[in-house]
């Protein structure tokens, strides 16, 4: 194992201990909408897509049938364009295969761990594969376990429900920098409430992921375009 991959399963550390318990949760919850535990696993391990997996098992569990729980998913992990799109320009000149891998398996979590600290990731694909790969496995050990002792497991006294909101949290607040960053992150949390009402299937978080950082992109530009004014004023 290389150097570079070996950092990015460190790096994953914090992810798998959010990814195992929620994991647990939705084989817990696969297997009561009727699943096998082959099929809680290999959903885990071919779509890898947390919140789409926890909508598809409930969606199952109300007897709707594939087509709407395929619709609804796809505008569910429609957030991944604007991921894939921020993450690519750090990985020129990848082969297909290689982009194809590390785009499948790139997830909230995973993208907000690299985009901490983009130097650790700018060429440097093996470091990305390891804290993907780690998170893939660590996602699909929860699901497993959840679905072989799920019968066992109590996971509101565990607190399995808040595990991925605490996950979140912690997440955001590595990556809050400066007075920009938390505004940004306060403007977000704010739109995304206010549109709740308004857009349906979770497009509210993507219209709100969208619309803060262009504001928080323009209040930095016109922040720095004011500086060397200033100096040219007391010069």
């Amino acid at each position: 194992m290389s150097k570079e991959i070996r950092q990015g399963v460190k790096a994953a550390l914090p992810i798998v201990l959010g990814y195992l318990p929620v994991g647990m949760a939705y084989g817990v919850l696969a297997r009561a909408a009727g699943l096998s535990t082959l099929e809680t696993g290999a959903m885990s391990l071919m779509v890898f897509a947390g919140a789409s997996q926890f909508i598809a098992v409930g969606m199952l569990s109300a007897g709707i049938a594939a087509v709407p729980i395929i619709i609804t998913t796809l505008a569910v992990n429609s957030r991944h364009l604007l991921m894939s799109s921020a993450i690519a320009p750090y990985f020129k000149g990848l082969s297909l295969k290689r982009v194809v891998v590390l785009a499948s398996q790139l997830t909230d979590e995973s993208f907000a761990v690299a985009m901490a600290d983009t130097s650790k990731i700018a060429g440097r694909p093996s470091y990305q594969m390891g804290l993907q790969i780690t998170a893939w496995l660590a996602w699909f050990t929860g699901s497993l376990t959840g679905a072989v002792f799920g019968s066992v497991i109590d996971s509101a006294s565990f607190g399995i429900p808040f595990a991925m909101t605490a996950l979140f949290i912690c997440l955001l607040v590595i990556q809050i920098k400066s007075r920009t960053h938390l505004l940004v992150a306060m403007a977000a949390g704010m739109l995304a409430l206010s549109l709740k009402g308004v857009l349906p299937n979770n497009l509210f978080i993507v219209a709100a992921a969208i619309i803060a950082p262009i504001c928080g992109l323009l209040l930095s530009q016109r922040r720095t375009a004011a500086v060397p004014a200033s100096l040219e004023v007391e010069n």
